[in-house]
């Protein structure tokens, strides 16, 4: 048996499990209750944070020498969206790095590692957010934050790992290779070295990182505002710390984009403060349609018309 294919939908099956234990019934009745207005602001929500965080890409492109419009980022950036939605862990959304290539002309490794920079920055930002709220949760659950603590190290050390060519050169030929990499491999053209040319100094990266810690409190702030829909008053500060953690605890890649995981970790949060189960499920999974589905369907359409300008040997098959 393949456990590797199995793994993905462990997510998918604790959501299962979650809703199952719930009152269905009373989880559509919150949503019924939203004045749909509030549901379309809440949707026009996610632009300020998406604006934000392509101009986080953009600065870093600049250090890179890649050069594409802001326009063009933030198409690309909607690809990502869709590809990630589609693969085990949001993996997926490093294929951008194809259309990336063909838009700015720049070698498809050195393409990567662009992403791999502004991935790991915005999972350090938000690991550093949830230690931060470890601490302040701290008396509540203590164990919150060792996990935040193991979170950030591990992300630091692989980011740092990633940046030392020697040390890493051996292990990114042998991730090309992986199944989530083989449409890549089919024009792999460029030498592995470009992935390390041009990298930002680590001097370099602080405002990125600064605009991708703003992003999230800005980010985490709108669904503070959302969660008052739903009937969760919670403290600002508590509820903002809590669905940072649950954000965390949602990029360990056994599901798709935290779906199980992230529903779990935040009804079990809020029970604390009395906030019935079914009210937190209800907006987990009104977070996770305004912010994962509509960007991966607007992804899906960008992608489709994309694609069609690659040169037929780059041409990605969509599922």
């Amino acid at each position: 048996m393949n456990w590797k294919k199995l793994l993905p939908i462990a997510g998918i099956i604790l959501l299962i499990y979650v809703l199952w234990r719930f009152d269905v019934g009373k989880i559509f009745s919150v949503f019924s209750t939203i004045n749909p207005f509030y549901i379309i602001l809440a949707f026009l929500s996610l632009l300020p944070y998406i604006l934000v965080i392509n101009l986080e890409w953009q600065i870093l492109q600049r250090k890179q020498n890649i050069h594409v419009s802001y326009w063009y980022s933030l198409k690309n950036y909607f690809i990502g969206y869709f590809y990630g939605f589609i693969t085990p862990g949001g993996l997926g959304n490093y294929l951008r790095a194809l259309y990336l290539r063909e838009e700015s002309k720049t070698p498809l490794p050195k393409c990567i590692s662009n992403i791999v920079t502004l991935n790991s920055i915005d999972l350090i930002a938000l690991f550093i957010i949830s230690s931060i709220g470890g601490i302040f949760l701290l008396g509540r659950y203590p164990y919150l934050l060792a996990i935040s603590i193991v979170f950030l190290i591990a992300a630091t050390t692989i980011f740092i790992f990633f940046i030392r060519q020697k040390k890493s050169k051996q292990l990114f030929e042998r991730l090309l290779k992986t199944q989530i990499f083989q449409t890549a491999q089919r024009f792999m053209d460029d030498p592995i070295e470009t992935f390390y040319e041009d990298l930002p100094r680590f001097r370099d990266l602080w405002l990125p990182f600064l605009i991708s810690f703003l992003s999230y409190v800005v980010f985490f702030t709108e669904l503070y505002l959302i969660a008052q829909l739903f009937g969760i008053t919670v403290p600002y500060l508590t509820l903002f710390f809590m669905v940072a953690i649950s954000a965390t605890v949602a990029t360990i890649p056994i599901s798709v984009h935290g779906v199980g995981t992230r529903d779990a970790t935040l009804v079990a949060l809020l029970s604390m403060y009395n906030i019935s189960p079914e009210n937190s499920v209800s907006f987990t999974l009104f977070w996770f349609t305004v912010f994962w589905i509509a960007p991966s369907i607007v992804g899906a359409f960008i992608t489709l018309i994309e694609n069609k300008k690659l040169p037929d040997r780059k041409k990605i098959q969509l599922p």
